[in-house]
This record gives C-alpha cells, structure tokens and sequence, in this order.
C-alpha cells in the first residue's frame, strides 16, 4: 500500500504520465476526486456529473496510482474495473469517457471486445464490465473498482464476488448511483458514510441543480414529469418504502423487536438465499407454515407465522430436489408445529405425502381469483398492524418482493397482482399462504392455552 505523505514519491523506473489532462470540476465533485476514503458513495440525480466524477477518478489515479492510500504503487500492477448494469451502459459512461479524455501518448493498447479494456502507457488496465453477468465477475484481484448505477446491484454480487477481490491490495471502490431502492446494501453504504463511525467510508448526496454546467436548470422539470420520478431522478430522494400494494412497510410491518437467528448467502446471481430462524421457545405454537415452491427461475419460500402473527421462520432456497424439499418442510413443521400451507398450483408428491402421513396440510391452488384474495388478505392484515416482521438485512428480500409487488386493473375492473419483470414475489406468495390461515392458529392457540390451564380431562381437539 502507498505510503501516507505529503510529497509521494514513485517507484523506481516509473514516472508521473504527462501531460495531465484538465477537468472543470463543480465542489461536490472536486469533493469526491480529493477524498482518501477507501469506499466513497454518490447518491447522485440525473446530470449532476456522477460519470465523469468517476472517470476523472479513476484519470487521476492512473495517472500516479502511488499517491492513493489503498492499491499498488507500482502502475505495472494496477487493474480497475468500471462495472455497469450492461455491457452498453459500461462502454458508453466508462469506456468511451475515459477513453476520449485521455491524450494519445497515455495509450499503450486498447480492446472492443468484451470486457473492453484500455491499457496506459505505465502498465495501468482499466476493463469495462457489467453486474448482468455475475459470472464474469469473478476470478482476479482489482485494485480500484467503479460501480456505476450500484443500487441496481444484487448485494450478494458485492460481497461474494467483487468486495473479496480487493483484499490482495487492500484496494479501494467508488460507487455512482440514482437511488432506487429504500432499503438496500448501496443506501447502508451511503449512510455509513455519513457517520464519523465508518472511518473508511464517506458519501455525498447531490441534485441535478447541484451541476453548474448544465444549460437547462432541472428545476424546471419540476411539474413536467410525474412526481416521484422527480424526486429519484433529478432530486435523488430515496424512494419511500411503498408500492402500489403495500405502503409504510417500515412503520406498518418491520416492527418486530423479537430475537432471531439468520443464515445470509448468495447464489451465483447474487440473489439472497438462506434463513431467518426465531428460537421455537419464544415463538407461541401453532404456526401457520406457507410453503411457495419454486418454477424454473424462481425459488422455494418457506414462511412461518406464530398465532400472534409475528413471523417465526422464513427460508428462501432454489435448485433443491424434491425429497429435499419434502424434508425441509417436515423439519419444519416438526419444529414449529401448527398447519401446513403449500401452493397447490401444480402436482406435486410432497403435498400428497405430507397428508398421507397424516400432517396437517391445507393446500392452495394459485389461481388469479385465489392469489387475488390471498394478497389483500394479507394487505389488510398488515395496515391493521396484526403482523410484524423484524427489522434484518436478511429479510430485505420479502420487503423488496412486498414493495415492488404489482396490482394492474383491466378496464373490466380485474385486478391481477404479480411480480415486476425480472422480479420475484415468492417470498410474498409464501407469506400470503401462511397468514391465510392466521384465524385458524389463534383459534388453536387459544383452546391449547384453555386445555393447559383446564385440569377437568376435557380434550379440546
């Protein structure tokens, strides 16, 4: 790692690239090219510079990589990568930017192909690549790392595939991004970096009017565009934690103050998968226990809810067999006891074995008529505050699925509720199964508390 001073110095052999290309920069910019934290956060609008902060960013450190606190010294051993959602945003925002703004003698070589690349003069890669592919993610260590449009990334693709590869040189990353999500590993970041408790973190929020060198002052598309577009685009507000379905989820919902245990990964997508786990003690049997099964892209959902209506158990896995789902679900009946709720939707042999044996099951077939009801059932539950759900990363996935879940209504006045494209909403599905069956477990919750309490030899069956 360079050395921390005033007048850094080169490795031998190795000079300063000259001539150094000049940026006019805005102060918040200026702000974010001159910090030495390690992980820097831009929550940026629409044309308020984000790109070209980072282009000139990563300019500059290629130009004397030696005078960053975190990375290599030696330029011959320097690989960046700016990372975009696509292949195209990438080339566009990254790779012809910097390319353009570089002078001809900086350029040893370059590539077109995918990942581009630009190779300098004193040995420094730069590669273009895209979060679309997770898969392409991984492999090499990478001393510096842009992550432009970040909120859109999958979390697990930063922890599991582009955090790791900075340890060799303790190197460094600049995250670029509109908001879009309100809970979210970029918007943690960003708020560590506001805080004097995350020393190595440092972030900064600016608007479209924060750009002096735009020729249209963006106020005026203030009353042009829908509200909360401008609020996201030019304003980079946090959207609020609503969607069309289900609103005020933090303060209607993620309420719970309970203990659990949790279990986070990620597949190769980086899409969550692992469990939340509340101690069965703690946890009032009956539960009612949803069970969405998973269809091609999709995954197995596991959701469990107390007679309080308090969530007691919540799993998420995909790519299982069978018999592996079948003993999941019967360990987890076994261990929270109440009624079995699976999605019927399609046959199955875990569902007819778990009744052959005697379990208590209650199958639902999905239908849009059925789904329908399950969903606002579940809706009404939660504005009449009857659930809650603890407030954990890794219950981030069902509060996403809750949020972006869609209600479309026909001219016919037929509401259908489903996914985004490219979304999930398994984990909603398997939560709207199990609190179908809330009035049931309370039921049964109160003649088990009436049978402990009656010493008569009154069985309540």
């Amino acid at each position: 790692m360079a050395a921390t001073t005033d007048a850094p110095t080169p490795p031998d052999g190795v000079e300063t690239l000259d001539p150094a290309p000049q940026f006019s920069t805005h102060p918040k910019q200026e702000a974010v090219v001159t910090s030495d934290a390690r992980y820097r956060v831009c929550r940026w609008g629409r044309r308020a510079g984000k790109n070209i902060t980072a282009a000139i960013d990563v300019i500059r450190y290629a130009r004397r990589p030696w005078a960053s606190p975190w990375g290599p010294d030696d330029p011959r051993e320097v690989l960046v990568w700016w990372v975009g959602p696509t292949y195209d945003q990438a080339n566009k925002h990254g790779y012809d930017t910097i390319k353009q703004a570089l002078p001809d003698s900086w350029i040893a070589d370059y590539g077109e192909s995918k990942p581009r690349f630009i190779e300098l003069s004193n040995g420094v890669r730069i590669e273009f690549r895209t979060f679309e592919r997770p898969k392409s993610l991984q492999g090499e260590g990478v001393d510096r790392l842009v992550i432009d449009e970040a909120d859109q990334m999958a979390q697990g693709i930063w922890y599991g595939d582009l955090d790791p590869m900075l340890l060799d040189t303790k190197g460094c990353a600049l995250f670029i991004s509109k908001p879009y999500r309100p809970r979210s590993w970029y918007h943690r970041f960003f708020d560590f970096g506001q805080s004097a408790d995350y020393p190595e973190y440092a972030s900064w929020h600016a608007t479209s009017a924060d750009n002096p060198f735009l020729a249209e002052n963006p106020e005026d598309k203030r009353g042009t565009v829908p509200q909360h577009i401008f609020e996201r685009e030019y304003l980079a507000e946090v959207p609020d934690d609503g969607g069309d379905v289900f609103r005020d989820l933090d303060d209607e919902l993620f309420t719970g103050e309970y203990a659990v245990t949790t279990t986070q990964e990620y597949d190769p997508g980086g899409e969550f998968i692992g469990e939340v786990r509340r101690d069965p003690a703690a946890a009032p049997g009956p539960c009612s226990i949803g069970v969405d099964f998973a269809r091609s892209r999709d995954y197995r959902v596991t959701l469990a809810v107390d007679g309080h209506g308090d969530l007691a158990y919540y799993h998420r896995a995909q790519n299982e067999s069978w018999d592996a789902i079948d003993d999941h679900v019967r360990g987890v009946y076994e261990t929270y006891d109440g009624i079995i709720v699976p999605d019927a939707s399609r046959d199955n042999k875990i569902v007819a074995d778990l009744a052959g044996d005697g379990l208590p099951v209650e199958p639902i077939s999905f239908s849009p008529k059925t789904k329908k009801n399950l969903i606002e059932t579940l809706a009404t539950l939660v504005e009449g505050g009857d659930l809650t759900v603890p407030d954990v990363e890794a219950l981030d996935q069902l509060h996403l699925e809750l949020r972006q879940l869609k209600e479309d209504v026909s001219k016919s006045g037929y509401t259908r509720y489903h996914a985004p494209d490219n979304g999930h909403d398994d984990s909603a599905d398997a939560y709207a199964l199990a609190v179908s069956q809330l009035d049931r477990i309370e039921a049964l919750a109160r003649r088990q508390a009436d049978r402990d309490e009656d010493d008569s030899g009154v069985s309540y069956v």
